[in-house]
């Protein structure tokens, strides 16, 4: 028999409790193809999806686009407002409502497009990152 160990019951204890509190702030809040929701219009929705996330830690950039459509228009109506934006974290933080979107995923074509381009443009040393927030960069009403 196993002599008794108090700290080890403990532990087994709080893992079969809260077996993701210790590690929940370790998961990342932004992965690759999630949508989040930015501020709406009294008649347009407003989202950005992430399409790709270069480096780790508060010094990763993300590589978005933004899409709208109207309220009462079906899903399928969608339009890119910008095919392509590099947005640091705390830009992103700053400007998604709290909650993750469910609205589908769009067609990659115009994504990449505006993705090619921006990394033409950090060949030459000026490809923008933006570090306020989405609509700010992408100069929609309703930003600062």
């Amino acid at each position: 028999m196993r002599p008794f160990n108090p700290i080890a019951i403990v532990a087994a204890i709080l893992v079969a409790v809260f077996p993701t509190a210790p590690f929940a702030r370790s998961a990342a809040k932004f992965t690759e193809g999630s949508n989040w929701m930015l501020p709406a219009t009294p008649s347009e929705l407003r989202w950005l999806e992430i399409h790709k996330i270069e480096g780790v830690g508060t010094e990763a950039i993300y590589h978005i686009s933004v899409l709208s459509r109207g309220k009462t228009d079906p899903v399928w109506n969608s339009k890119h407002i910008v095919a392509h934006m590099a947005v640091t974290e705390k830009a992103l933080s700053r400007s998604v409502v709290p909650k993750a979107s469910r609205i589908g995923t769009t067609y990659p074509e115009t994504y990449d497009e505006g993705y090619r381009a921006w990394l033409a443009q950090r060949e030459k040393g000026d490809a923008p990152i933006c570090k306020t927030t989405v609509m700010e960069c992408a100069h929609l009403p309703g930003s600062p």
